[in-house]
């Protein structure tokens, strides 16, 4: 979703989104307000269709339109792009938002019909959006009534959800607390988080049309992942984590509140530069997952860069979708920030300019649907507008409608209800499956007892034990009904723990003589402590897996442990990035303790010449604030930077006579790497060495 995502871009990075939540809070309330005079009339129950198709589900008790729905999507691919308005009924430049009844929106008035899909959100505390100041109630009758509206028009929905923050109590990009540890099985924050699911659950159950069934839903959960703007991003959860979590989120909706109208979209972001390893690094696997979606919004302004970055982008996902019988979506795209007044856009055919690349290539236009973000009003608005009320036509619209008329975007007027909801469709079990809730894989074993749960699903084992390590001894895990895990505990002797890699091993034996088995690997022991100031020297990996975990990648680069060239000690890090297909890149961690006492940084730096843009990013005081070593020369050197010399980054406008405070830096967030593809460089791809981050 568009929103502010300071703590994840470099200087020089596209104009970041905002998501305008005071302007939704500044309109009346609407609650309650679809009536039955407002509806389309009801149409009759059509028994389904044509002949059986077989398709594997997240869900595989999922309801016969719900089922239909995912046919029909991987069947529509290729053949046209369905076009997606987030919240498209709600809010409006052409229309009023206390006057809203589920039918009127800016799509519709700008091209004569409405969107194929329609986007919602799960809101802030599970009970859906509305404008103006609601009652949770009143949020959860106006989201129901939605959705129902939008079904009356044919129209299929998708569900977001900008949870807040269940440590603090904050909003979604509110990122302290160590959020997802803490909300899973045994956190002190999971009931908070079952509460949450519960609500999400209440309103599948409540969405349903004249007849009674539920309403088909594509729920999108923890989606944009792969940056760190949210408080389940990257720079703040391993990926191992983030898997069990969406595992945890399909597991408890589908099998304890019996949710079947859900198909569940894995959507970790944009900019991979065409590679899957950072896509499928937080997979949570085949059984969990029906669309394969991607989020990218481009602020270059329309460059032919960012076009062949996004399709290589979908090529890969279309492919990877493919191979997996899933469906690819592009879930989020739009320019950047939104779309400017009239005289302001770059590029005034934006719309066809992102159509004519993806037609163009074969991969690329497998696309299922492309769904841009929220008209707030004039304010913000990512689909041009008609001339209303003294307002001039967008000059956007005439593209738009060009868009429009192309014979491969689909409307709503495109979609059959025969081919979307009435297809015969035979879900396919799944097979005996089992994986380690806790420790997830990777985790470092500080305690000399941990805790351990296993999910077995559809089968029934003998037994179920885990193995550490060489020692061929099991330890039984004991199945809880109460939680529907197999669970026991991990001892570890302290003289273990020393910070040694280690594989854990959990095999279950099922009837038949058959088994399953899940191996991980985990650390003993905690990483050698640091001196107070130090965010990485770089030693006390176990190894460049460990390495990947601590710091999560922004777009495509690689990263390594190496032993030459070094500032100090053993190693040093070797970051390598490539701008054939994007323009900036970097890495993000999280860091914490107080800094009050320090006034500079230091580092040690093997630059590669290449003339581009190095930027360090350190978010403190909830600021971003910037200093740029150069990249000129290819000479190694240790370089001090005075915290008086740092600046809030460009795009931070609001906070630019800001100076970093001792109060700032005891409010350390983020430490962030970027580089910068700049007009003088001298080369597109490189490498450069770090070692000895400190402040001092």
């Amino acid at each position: 979703m568009p929103g502010r995502k300071n703590t994840l871009r470099s200087s020089d990075a596209p104009r970041g989104r905002f998501r305008r939540l005071g302007l939704v809070l500044a309109v009346t309330v609407l609650a309650g307000s679809f009536t039955p005079a407002a509806l389309a009339a009801p149409q009759p129950e059509q028994a389904l269709s044509g002949p059986t198709e077989r398709h594997s589900l997240a869900d595989p008790h999922a309801t016969a339109r719900t089922a239909s729905l995912f046919a029909y999507l991987q069947s529509q691919q290729g053949k046209g792009i369905l076009f997606g308005h987030q919240q498209t009924t709600e809010f409006g430049v052409t229309f009023p938002a206390e006057s809203a009844d589920g039918f009127q929106s800016d799509v519709k008035a700008g091209v004569g019909e409405h969107a194929a899909v329609f986007g919602w959100d799960f809101g802030h505390d599970g009970y859906g959006s509305a404008p103006g100041s609601p009652t949770p109630e009143e949020n959860f009758q106006h989201t129901v009534g939605l959705v129902q509206a939008a079904d009356r028009i044919g129209a299929i929905q998708t569900f977001s959800a900008h949870m807040d923050n269940f440590v603090t109590d904050g909003p979604f990009n509110d990122t302290d607390g160590g959020v997802v540890s803490r909300i899973m099985p045994g956190g002190d924050r999971n009931q908070q988080f079952t509460d949450y699911l519960d609500r999400v659950a209440r309103i599948a159950h409540a969405a349903v049309d004249e007849s009674g069934a539920a309403i088909p839903i594509v729920f999108r959960p923890f989606h944009e992942n792969a940056g760190s703007w949210f408080w389940w991003g990257a720079a703040h959860t391993t990926s191992a984590q983030y898997i069990e979590l969406f595992r945890y989120t399909v597991e408890y909706l589908r099998d304890v509140k019996d949710v079947h109208n859900f198909l569940y979209s894995y959507s970790p972001g944009g900019g991979f530069s065409g590679t899957s390893d950072v896509f499928m690094r937080t997979y949570p696997g085949d059984a969990f997952v029906d669309i394969l979606g991607y989020d990218n919004y481009d602020g270059s302004g329309g460059s032919q860069q960012w076009l062949d970055g996004l399709v290589a982008d979908l090529g890969m996902l279309a492919r990877l979708a493919a191979e997996r019988g899933k469906v690819a979506a592009l879930t989020e795209v739009g320019v950047s920030g939104a779309l400017q007044a009239n005289g302001q856009n770059p590029d005034v055919n934006w719309y066809t300019h992102v159509l004519t690349a993806l037609k163009a290539d074969p991969d690329a236009r497998r696309m299922a649907w492309m769904l841009t973000w929220t008209n707030y009003g004039t304010g913000q608005f990512f689909v041009p507008y008609p001339a209303v009320d003294g307002l001039a036509e967008h000059e956007m619209l005439p593209d738009f409608r060009a868009f429009h008329a192309d014979d491969f975007t689909v409307f709503s007027s495109g979609l059959s209800s025969k081919d979307v909801w009435q297809r015969k469709v035979k879900t396919i079990n799944h097979a005996p499956a089992m994986h380690v809730v806790s420790p997830a894989d990777g985790s470092r074993i500080t305690e000399q007892e941990t805790p351990v749960r296993v999910r077995v699903s559809d089968a029934k084992p003998l037994n179920v034990s885990f193995t550490l390590g060489s020692d061929p001894a099991p330890h039984a895990l004991t199945f809880d009904p109460a939680s529907g895990y197999y669970t026991g505990v991990l001892s570890v002797p302290a003289a273990a723990l020393h910070n040694t890699r280690t594989s854990f091993t959990v095999t279950a034996d099922l009837p038949g003589k058959r088994q399953l088995t899940a191996v991980q690997q985990l650390v003993l022991g905690a990483k050698p402590a640091s001196f107070p100031g130090v965010v990485d020297d770089f030693e006390g990996y176990a190894d460049d897996n460990e390495l990947r975990a601590a710091y999560s990648a922004v777009g495509a680069n690689s990263i390594s442990l190496t032993g030459s060239p070094v500032g100090s000690g053993q190693n040093s890090l070797q970051f390598g990035y490539d701008f054939s297909l994007q323009n900036y890149t970097g890495l993000t961690r999280r860091i914490d303790g107080d800094w009050s006492g320090f006034d500079r940084f230091s580092l040690w730096l093997q630059p590669d010449g290449s003339q581009q843009k190095l930027v360090l990013q350190l978010v403190c005081g909830g600021v971003a604030y910037e200093a740029y070593p150069s990249l000129q020369g290819t000479q190694a050197q240790s370089i001090t930077i005075p915290f008086a010399d740092f600046r809030p980054a460009p795009w931070d406008t609001a906070n630019a006579d800001r100076r970093i405070t001792p109060d700032d830096l005891k409010d350390l967030s983020q430490f962030n790497i970027f580089i910068n593809q700049v007009p003088g460089g001298t080369s597109t791809q490189g490498t450069i060495y770090l070692d000895d981050l400190k402040a001092g």
